[in-house]
């Protein structure tokens, strides 16, 4: 599908609530568009979508935020001008790649459902499934600047979401940027985009880094343990099964490492200790989770002292380079693409596009060029593929299964081109569609069974999308 007011419709909603908090609380209306292009069903419109994520994600007693503007489709500074180079590769000859990537950052219940899904798929096929994780740096910090989605409500919370972002790395996962304070860009300027780039940068650039391993050749940080003092059973103890458990919840912090949770939000607090990860939540819920252990030494130097905070001279730290980008409301216009050029980001993931091979934004400001990665609606899907479109258009979550099904083995008979989904942190449809994308990860690495479990697409890799531009360069 093109650019304009028809992809805005689309998709200018759709990663509005990046975690899906209380989504139930305000339902959204669905909208249909009236641009004139044949891009598939709408969703629901800015307004509405905003309205949701202001009350869903923003503390208690937080004015709402405004409603992005609704542009004519003459005046739609979504429409890309700059030039695009198709990527001429043979993909036949290739594996055939999926890459799912989820929006947002609150949960800790659904970073550890992420990662527990990942290490269950590599037992099961052998082989790895890496995701790409595009967060928002104001859950990264009590001061993060103008955020429309809230902020984290603690230090606490900050360190345990850091490292379960860290963790995430250790294991393969790909960290993005989705910006800070979720703001429709579409209007920005070169110069506006660049710094809501380096605001990110600014939060970010000395919380994550590259694995750094000690002689046993395992990650040294972070570093969790049950929490000390905490008695059998209660929230975080140690746990082997949640009948462990009061609560009948226990959480696998890395393979190694499982604690006793408990429900939590503002009203139900985590105790001493531990930290929630979803502290503005009204009614729905989140874990608590305990804050990772510090000091750190390593080489006979303090890697972390006993705030968490970083040695940056330490010659074993690098911080991680983060080198993608998705827009959020996948709001993206010329001058996006000129500042990551500039920054050095490698791809961006803002576009909806028909079927086919990925292509290069040429900007006209850098000799730099940027691999878009769009998401493309398949004939005959409901929606373009991302789980808030499934949503507000009250699709079950067999549907989206199906669709998937069918979209990977189109695109596999057709060349095996490359092909991606985009979710949320959120448990929409009763969890419904995360399910669907857990069972469209099995599907690809068990090469895609027929209900004889004959394969159909055999050799198939899920990969993030820093592995995937890598593979493409």
């Amino acid at each position: 599908m093109r650019g304009g007011l028809g992809r805005a419709l689309l998709a200018v909603g759709a990663l509005a609530g990046c975690d899906g908090a209380v989504a139930s609380e305000a339902p959204a209306p669905v909208a249909s568009s009236s641009a004139g292009e044949a891009v598939g069903p709408a969703v629901a419109t800015a307004s509405a979508v905003e309205s949701v994520a202001a009350m869903s994600a923003a503390p208690a007693g937080a004015p709402s935020a405004p409603a992005p503007p609704v542009l004519s489709a003459t005046s739609d500074p979504l429409v890309i001008t700059l030039h695009r180079q198709r990527i001429e590769t043979d993909f036949s000859k290739r594996p055939f790649y999926f890459s799912a990537a989820f929006d947002g950052s609150l949960r800790y219940s659904l970073w550890l459902r992420a990662l527990e899904r990942g290490r269950a798929m590599k037992k099961k096929h052998g082989k790895t499934a890496h995701l790409t994780f595009f967060v928002n740096a104001a859950f990264y910090s009590t001061q993060p600047g103008p955020s429309d989605v809230g902020k984290a409500m603690s230090r606490a919370e900050v360190l345990a979401r850091r490292a379960l972002t860290q963790q995430a790395i250790n294991e393969g996962h790909e960290i993005a940027d989705h910006g800070v304070g979720h703001h429709d860009g579409r209007s920005f300027t070169k110069a506006e985009w660049l710094a809501e780039i380096d605001r990110f940068r600014g939060i970010l650039g000395w919380q994550l880094y590259q694995p750094v391993n000690g002689d046993d050749g395992t990650p040294v940080f972070p570093r969790f343990a049950p929490l000390e003092g905490a008695a059998p059973g209660e929230t975080g103890a140690a746990c082997a099964t949640g009948a462990d458990c009061a609560g009948g919840s226990c959480l696998a912090l890395t393979e190694e490492v499982r604690v006793c949770s408990q429900p939590c939000n503002l009203k139900a607090k985590c105790p001493p200790g531990t930290a929630c990860g979803a502290p503005m939540f009204r009614q729905d819920t989140d874990v608590c989770v305990p804050a990772p252990l510090y000091p750190i030494e390593l080489d006979g130097k303090v890697l972390f002292n006993e705030r968490g905070e970083p040695n940056r001279k330490h010659p074993r730290l690098v911080p991680y380079a983060i080198v993608g980008y998705r827009a959020p409301y996948l709001a993206a216009n010329d001058a996006l693409y000129e500042a990551l050029a500039e920054r050095g980001y490698i791809y961006d993931t803002s576009q909806s596009a028909s079927p086919g091979p990925p292509f290069y934004f040429i900007p006209r400001e850098s000799p730099r060029k940027v691999l878009e990665l769009a998401l493309m609606l398949h004939p005959g899907a409901a929606a373009i593929p991302m789980d808030y479109n499934y949503a507000q258009l009250e699709i079950p979550g067999a549907r989206m299964k199906s669709d998937y099904e069918a979209a990977i083995l189109s695109s596999y008979a057709k060349g095996r081109v490359p092909w991606n989904v985009g979710h949320h942190f959120a448990m929409w449809e009763e969890g419904a569609y995360l399910d669907a994308l857990e069972w469209t990860v099995d599907f690809v690495l068990g090469g895609c069974p027929d209900e004889s479990g004959a394969a159909r697409c055999e050799g198939g890799e899920v990969v993030s999308f820093r592995e995937l531009a890598q593979r493409l360069e």
